[in-house]
């Protein structure tokens, strides 16, 4: 009875840091969360299924927000995150980087029709830049620092959607530079602003599955890198 309650406590968490439903699972699930951005929904998501499938392992899958995320990870209420930028682990102690990495990522400043396009911007105070959750953490900067109006989103697809319907000129969005052909596409001038690993990142309690995670990973890597 306790196990039971104990399952319906953490669906209650995870659906008001997410609002997404789920159902009671059996004892023993290992839960991983992601972001909505459609190079981790289509690529990194189906490959952290197959690593975790390697060595054995049967997950679930939750979206989760940015900074909720995160909380819900360091907390222990969730189990991994598909992948972020390496600089999470700085978030709380109990937030692990398997490595080795799967890519770098970039944040870039993205600009959009017949404006200024340059770093200069996020430092002038009558620009608003639309940009996801975790932006400063990322960048390494705090909001006092910055001069430009920053509008936080929670998914990177709504904040491309802003920056073509003509709600922002500007934007900073993670990437791998896969998106850059979507950019391309659209017209969207894009320049780096900070580079950072992306990795797999699990809760300290599976330190066990470090060694594990690591060579499967390292194994997908490589076949990327021959490809």
């Amino acid at each position: 009875m306790r196990t039971f309650f104990s399952h319906i406590f953490l669906l209650c968490i995870i659906s008001f840091y997410s609002g997404v439903t789920l159902a009671v699972a059996d004892e023993g699930r290992y839960i991983i969360g992601y972001v909505s951005h459609p190079r981790v929904v289509n690529y990194y998501k189906p490959l952290i299924e197959e690593v975790y499938r390697e060595i054995g392992i049967n997950t679930e899958f939750v979206e989760v927000g940015g900074e909720p995320g995160l909380r819900l990870l360091n907390e222990g209420m969730t189990d991994a995150d598909v992948i972020r930028y390496d600089v999470v682990t700085q978030y709380g102690k109990d937030i692990v980087a398997i490595e080795p990495a799967f890519a770098l990522g970039t944040s870039f400043l993205l600009c959009i029709r017949k404006v200024p396009c340059s770093k200069d911007v996020i430092q002038n105070p009558d620009i608003a830049i639309a940009v996801t959750t975790r932006f400063f953490f990322n960048i390494g900067q705090q909001p006092d620092n910055l001069a430009a109006s920053i509008h936080e989103f929670d998914d990177f697809n709504h904040v491309i959607e802003l920056l073509i319907n003509g709600r922002f000129n500007y934007a900073i969005l993670p990437s791998d530079y896969s998106q850059n052909a979507i950019f391309d596409k659209h017209g969207i001038r894009y320049i780096p602003i900070v580079k950072h690993k992306l990795v797999h990142v699990i809760n300290k309690k599976h330190m066990h599955l470090y060694s594990a995670l690591s060579d499967a990973i390292t194994k997908r890597v490589k076949a990327s890198l021959s490809n």
